[in-house]
């Protein structure tokens, strides 16, 4: 659970929302910034904990100290940071860059703004792994109507929401509407990125999972289709944006 959560958990920010709220970050404090969050990804994917911590934290106090504490300018360190505690399980820590990422994006750019939907996903994710279904069901309901609305229904980043609702409500025995919205994350993926893509193997063998746990064996041999013949290993590290 912990590995397939991590694969959907924190999107990583596309650099040039260092400036989402308007705030002219000074030249050489972006690239520095930019730099070491780069680097910082680098070195937790490579397994590098401290290393990867030292430059999250370095590049977070560069832009607190330019934009202010305040701003959404910051999310891209704080998510990052909050993905590496995440994965380390330290999960007191990553609740509170969460937390902290979701008050600054919806105080700066709107209830409504999709970066907003990425805190609540990742908050939700992070009460999820530690089996805190109540807190973190509504965070996934939330964040799949800020995506619905500001990206569309069928953006694989509501998919990427609703396999983690599904896979909590499963955890949770509730079966039959797992499967329902693991069906909605099979027909965003299938068409956002074709019927032999991994990601889509992934969703059609969970989505077969949890229709077979809720007694629906033929739905759930017809679900798994084609993807039998597709790895599904692969999606798993995939990140929202990849998605």
């Amino acid at each position: 659970m912990l590995g397939r959560l991590l694969g959907l958990l924190l999107a990583s920010i596309p650099m040039h929302m260092m400036r989402v709220a308007g705030a002219e970050l000074p030249g050489t404090q972006v690239s520095e910034a930019i730099t070491l969050i780069e680097n910082a990804k680098q070195n937790r994917d490579a397994g590098y904990f401290y290393r990867a911590e030292a430059q999250y934290r370095r590049a977070l106090e560069i832009v607190e100290q330019t934009s202010g504490a305040r701003s959404p300018d910051l999310t891209p360190a704080l998510n990052g940071l909050a993905e590496l505690y995440f994965g380390a399980r330290r999960y007191t820590e990553a609740e509170a860059l969460a937390r902290r990422s979701a008050a600054v994006v919806e105080d700066g750019l709107g209830a409504g703004h999709p970066l907003l939907a990425t805190a609540l996903h990742d908050l939700a994710a992070i009460y999820h792994a530690q089996g805190q279904y109540a807190k973190a069901e509504p965070l996934y309901y939330r964040a799949v109507a800020i995506r619905e609305t500001a990206l569309g229904p069928n953006h694989p980043f509501v998919a990427a929401t609703l396999a983690n609702l599904a896979a909590l409500e499963k955890a949770q025995g509730d079966y039959d509407r797992a499967a329902e919205h693991y069906a909605q994350a099979v027909r965003i993926r299938e068409e956002a990125f074709g019927t032999d893509d991994p990601r889509v193997a992934e969703a059609r063998a969970d989505y077969s999972a949890a229709l077979r746990r809720a007694g629906h064996n033929r739905r759930a041999d017809t679900a798994m289709g084609r993807s039998a013949s597709v790895p599904i290993g692969a999606s798993i590290a995939q990140t929202e944006t990849a998605q």
